[in-house]
């Protein structure tokens, strides 16, 4: 990566944020620029003051970092509608990344939708990294949802990039056809399980063949298959796994709310108590 766009509320939280974006773009070599953006409405006299602020803010958690971390870091203060200010620069920069916080956890799951963060994944054509976790490794263990298509594909590209020596396991959740039939007696229950490692055996080689055409090499890559709905899965496996971070391929045109399984991608933006990447295709 080139360049690595953090958007920042100033808020507690987004140190988070600064931490894992100053972190990424010393381990690329990558330029940072961290944005601020303050409401276009606002009366000249209260928007200057408050960009003063805003920058003397930045310019002190950037001077807490170490001299090889902040190198080259720029702070840029923009005014309008934040999301479409972030997303502006994001294009001006030609940025590889986009990096945002969190809310707290507490309130999260009810102010997700509709705020900056969410809009700006939603609308971004490039991949956005949502931070929720305070950085003390680099990212390590990554749990990709896989289901076999160009939006996993990308995730997965773009995440190998990002993390080069991490490990992936990648989660596919499935369905047995007809399973609801074979429950009850013992030899229902057999049918049903050989029918299940039948399937599983399919979808192994469907996972062997997915990543011989992204010319992935093991060990790095993990399989996990288990039967359930997605977003039940990917939790058990985030509960089991403990990730660094999680990663969601969405779709490019209809946004996460259409996007990988469904509205799979939107719940775990919420809901993972990790950081998610999501990357669109």
């Amino acid at each position: 990566m080139k360049n690595i766009l953090l958007a920042t509320d100033l808020s507690a939280r987004a140190d988070r944020a600064l931490e894992r974006a100053v972190s990424l773009a010393h381990a690329h070599g990558a330029q940072l620029t961290i944005v601020h953006a303050i409401d276009g409405d606002l009366p000249a006299s209260l928007a200057d003051s408050q960009a003063a602020a805003a920058r003397e803010s930045i310019a002190r958690h950037v001077d807490e970092l170490s001299a090889n971390e902040r190198s080259g870091i720029v702070i840029t203060i923009v005014f309008g509608r934040p999301h479409v200010e972030i997303l502006a620069m994001s294009d001006k920069l030609d940025a590889d990344l986009i990096v945002v916080g969190a809310h707290r956890r507490d309130v999260f799951m009810d102010l997700f939708r509709g705020t900056t963060a969410e809009r700006v994944i939603r609308a971004a054509r490039i991949p956005v990294l949502l931070v929720k976790d305070r950085k003390s490794k680099p990212y390590q263990r990554v749990i990709v949802g896989v289901d076999f298509s160009v939006y996993s594909k990308q995730a997965i590209i773009f995440a190998n990039d990002l993390v080069p020596q991490g490990v992936f396991h990648l989660v596919h959740a499935y369905d047995v056809p007809f399973s609801g039939f074979f429950y009850g007696q013992k030899s229902q229950s057999e049918i049903r399980k050989r029918d299940q490692v039948g399937f599983e055996n399919k979808i192994e080689r469907e996972m062997e063949a997915f990543l011989i055409d992204l010319q992935a090499k093991p060990p790095k890559f993990v399989n996990v298959l288990e039967e359930g709905h997605a977003q039940h899965v990917i939790l058990r496996q985030i509960e089991r796994l403990k990730p660094d971070l999680l990663v969601i391929g969405t779709h490019g045109l209809t946004g996460i709310a259409h996007a990988f399984l469904g509205s799979v991608a939107e719940d775990m933006l919420k809901e993972a108590p990790c950081d998610v990447l999501a990357v669109k295709a």
